[in-house]
């Protein structure tokens, strides 16, 4: 027997399919179930990664700004518990400056880490995504040397490559600024939880022998997800849990023009930024 997990994620769709044993509790019609979130300390798997996208993309968009909180000199942390405190501190300027001005209350995810791209360790820094404001304010209420920040840029996969990068970073940081059981990531209270609608009818015998052969069969997903366009699909196999189909898709049909109106976006944003 077949499962399926539907994750609807704002502007994007994932859909895990994967047999189940006998012994496994069937459900009788399509059920939304809670999901647990991994432990802030554990980023370290595909699972807790895969978590982590879809917290991001349940909750920002495109409105919403990347930052980049960075250290030099005479700012720079020696422990990981100053630089929860400097963000805590952020937090709570930019709740005010969002009040004053009359915005949304703060949303936001974060991780601390002190390793670059490569796994080399670096000084302490945050990655951190927080909705839509003014991107001038954001820069300046961060009171501890740089902070660059840059509009979410999304593509048919929205941010899976930032929000993974994020998830990494967490996972790699080295162990020895860390006390035992130390946060790596956090987020703000009231934020979407990923919850899949779990199935064991969605997906037939004959439907999963289609996806085997042709997993980029635009016009069978199309037609299996209404409403959904089609970005691919990735089977995966190991000797425990066997065959699973990892599927992803997305609410806009014409990529091309989406990734050509965002880039006149950010065009204009920088435009008025330098012309402030």
């Amino acid at each position: 027997m077949w499962r399926q997990k539907k994750y609807e994620c704002g502007m994007f769709c994932e859909a895990e399919i994967f047999t189940i044993s006998g012994r496994t509790k069937k459900f009788q019609r399509a059920k939304r179930v809670k999901e647990s979130c991994p432990a802030q300390r554990n980023l370290n798997n595909k699972k807790a990664q895969r978590y982590f996208v879809r917290l991001v993309h349940s909750n920002f968009t495109e409105e919403d700004l990347y930052l980049d909180l960075t250290y030099e000199g005479e700012h720079l942390p020696s422990t990981r518990k100053e630089v929860k405190r400097d963000i805590k501190n952020y937090v709570e300027r930019l709740k005010r400056f969002r009040k004053k001005m009359g915005l949304s209350p703060l949303k936001y995810i974060y991780v601390v880490s002190n390793t670059d791209n490569n796994g080399n360790k670096v000084r302490l820094h945050c990655h951190m995504i927080i909705n839509g404001m003014d991107r001038d304010a954001a820069e300046r209420l961060w009171a501890h040397s740089r902070c660059n920040s840059d509009r979410l840029q999304f593509d048919e996969y929205g941010v899976t490559g930032k929000s993974l990068y994020m998830a990494r970073q967490a996972a790699a940081t080295k162990e020895d600024d860390l006390g035992k059981g130390e946060k790596t990531w956090g987020y703000s209270l009231g934020l979407i939880k990923p919850e899949p609608i779990v199935s064991d009818k969605a997906i037939t015998a004959t439907m999963a022998e289609k996806i085997m052969r042709n997993p980029e069969d635009r016009a069978l997903f199309e037609k299996m997800y209404a409403g959904w366009t089609f970005t691919d699909c990735k089977i995966e196999e190991d000797l425990i849990n066997g065959t699973r189909f990892y599927i992803r898709l997305r609410k806009y049909e014409d990529v091309g023009k989406h990734n050509r109106d965002l880039a006149a976006k950010t065009i204009r944003e920088a435009s008025r930024r330098m012309n402030k």
